[in-house]
């Protein structure tokens, strides 16, 4: 079995910020993974030198500046970050992603679209389960890469890191270690 499959991967972290806190999620991600040194990209810690920001403080921010009707300022900036998160998208070898069904989740659609579209791999999980999925979804991205909850990918992700698990070559298109 090969180890560290994973090492220097870069992995996009992609679920709701606007109507939800999506910051715990992520972490519990970072965190169970770190062994592992995937780097993770995590909207609340852009990468970039000119970073954007989009935290709970500039959303209020950007919520202010609607209400005022100072949407030239607005949509300036969310160009910005939204071609700073597709810029991700790019980059990224691989992808987990957040549903909240419940919840409306913008960006994080036209990703999920984007990186389909790239046929990357990508690691879905539901708020509620697979069972919870939305339809479009099911119809979008094979079902095998849904999952019921984030614990069951934390261990796939694990399970391909140390070569118990095959990556899915249909979707995987890592570089090989040196030029990573």
């Amino acid at each position: 079995m090969s180890k560290n499959v994973l090492s220097n991967t870069r992995c996009y972290l992609i679920g709701g910020m606007e109507y939800e806190d999506g910051s715990i999620w992520r972490k519990e991600i970072e965190e169970s993974l770190r062994y592992t040194k995937i780097k993770f990209f995590n909207p609340y810690k852009k990468p970039f030198i000119n970073n954007s920001y989009e935290g709970s403080a500039e959303r209020k921010e950007f919520k202010d500046m609607m209400e005022q009707g100072r949407y030239d300022l607005v949509s300036d900036s969310f160009k910005k970050i939204r071609a700073d998160d597709l810029r991700l998208c790019d980059v990224s070898d691989f992808f987990v992603v957040r549903v909240n069904p419940s919840i409306p989740s913008w960006g994080s659609a036209e990703e999920l679209t984007t990186i389909n579209r790239m046929k990357k791999a990508v690691f879905i999980f539901t708020e509620g389960g697979k069972k919870k999925t939305p339809l479009w979804i099911m119809g979008m991205i094979p079902h095998k890469y849904i999952y019921n909850n984030i614990y069951e990918i934390i261990d796939t992700l694990k399970r391909i890191d140390d070569g118990s698990q095959p990556i899915d070559s249909d979707r995987w298109k890592l570089l090989s270690p040196e030029n990573r």
